[in-house]
């Protein structure tokens, strides 16, 4: 087991301190992927586009699909053509899965079948993937190329089903959520049950969960833009965006508690959604007259796992993300005696990324990645 000094790592975090991967690089806690080539077809409505053939069920996008080249070469002919989606993809998140710096950071710390599988889902998840298939990260065969010979397509709506110059099948499930879900929802590599604890990831049954159920993913993450779906996936990382859909109060509630409510306007998932590297931060400080912190409370909004002697893995010990019910946090700023009657609140809440240390269950301990201030303020104080 490997030592660590300064952090878990990224695939650490997820329970993967372990050897036993399969000869295909998945854990044996996850299903096994097909093979290559395999047109091994995921529960799907399907419509059918120009002359090729319905089916009742079609592959939908996930990890591990090991094509290498083969899928830098057929990716390439997918820049070519839809020049537009492959200007947005460039430089997405999705593009620079492998790429990523903080993943890579962790990576490095404890490098993993597991987390390769979907971070350069083309590779081999048991080698490092050659440099065009890192670069490559989730391209566009990794969600529109799911059996050969065909390119899998959203549903049209009615009957305006546009030709196209390839094969296509078009999809009602890729429509919605089964585009999203075979990379955005998985067990922990020992997790064997189905509640949520076994879950690294549980963004589709959240989906399933909140009052946007009938929507698609791509409703909120593709917006149209010149009437066609973006690919840029630019609006998790947008601060206008994500402050958007996280509208917060502040308030004195009684005598020293500083209250805080966070709403979701239209909740599609908790929030923040994803693995257990993301959290929201509430905090405030109080200032006397000369601008001394005299008191700080923070929170840290997440899904809080814990380790248990004698126990593989994470277990889920709390939930508090702001889901489809408003999130309350009571911050209590008692002053410290001798402390002046009078001063100023700052308050803030921001979106964090972040890396873990140890045991993970001390949030100060973590490891700050990457942050978006997304409301703040200040209001006067008095001592009452």
């Amino acid at each position: 087991m490997l030592r660590l000094s300064l952090r878990m790592s990224f695939c650490l975090l997820a329970g993967c301190i372990r050897e036993d991967v399969l000869s295909d690089g998945q854990a044996t806690s996850a299903p096994t992927p097909p093979a290559l080539g395999s047109s091994e077809p995921a529960p799907a409505d399907v419509a059918p586009a120009a002359d090729v053939p319905a089916l009742a069920t079609v592959p939908m996008p996930r990890p591990y699909r090991k094509r290498l080249d083969a899928a830098v070469t057929l990716n390439a002919t997918c820049v070519a053509c839809h020049t537009d989606e492959a200007k947005q993809w460039q430089g997405s998140h999705h593009q620079q899965s492998n790429l990523n710096p903080a993943y890579r950071k962790a990576f490095v710390i404890e490098p993993t079948a597991f987390c390769r599988g979907c971070h350069a889902p083309e590779g081999d998840p048991r080698i490092d993937p050659p440099k065009a298939v890192s670069e490559l990260g989730v391209g566009c065969v990794t969600c529109h190329v799911t059996e050969e010979g065909f390119v899998l397509a959203a549903a049209a709506p009615g009957d305006d089903t546009p030709r196209a110059p390839h094969p296509l099948r078009r999809s009602t499930a890729f429509s919605q959520t089964g585009g999203c879900t075979g990379c955005h929802e998985f067990r922990f590599p020992m997790g064997l049950g189905d509640d949520d604890g076994q879950f690294m990831q549980t963004t589709a049954r959240e989906h399933m969960r909140s009052p946007a159920a009938g929507k698609a993913c791509a409703d909120c993450h593709m917006p149209r833009v010149s009437g066609r779906r973006s690919h840029a996936f630019a609006e998790v990382r947008d601060p206008a965006w994500l402050r958007n859909n996280l509208h917060v109060k502040a308030e004195r509630a009684e005598d020293d508690t500083f209250r805080v409510t966070l709403v979701q306007p239209a909740p599609g998932h908790d929030f923040p959604t994803g693995d257990l590297f993301r959290r929201l931060e509430v905090g405030c400080e109080l200032k006397n007259e000369r601008g001394t912190v005299v008191r700080r409370e923070v929170r840290h909004l997440a899904r809080h796992f814990q380790i248990i002697p004698g126990q593989p893995g994470r277990h889920l010990a709390a939930d508090d993300r702001v889901g489809r019910d408003p999130r309350v946090v009571d911050l209590d700023l008692t002053p410290p005696s001798g402390a002046p009657q009078r001063g100023t609140l700052s308050w803030w809440v921001r979106y964090q990324r972040v890396a873990t240390v140890g045991t993970g269950t001390n949030p100060a301990d973590a490891k700050i990645e990457s942050e978006v201030l997304l409301h703040s303020g200040e209001i006067p104080w008095d001592v009452k």
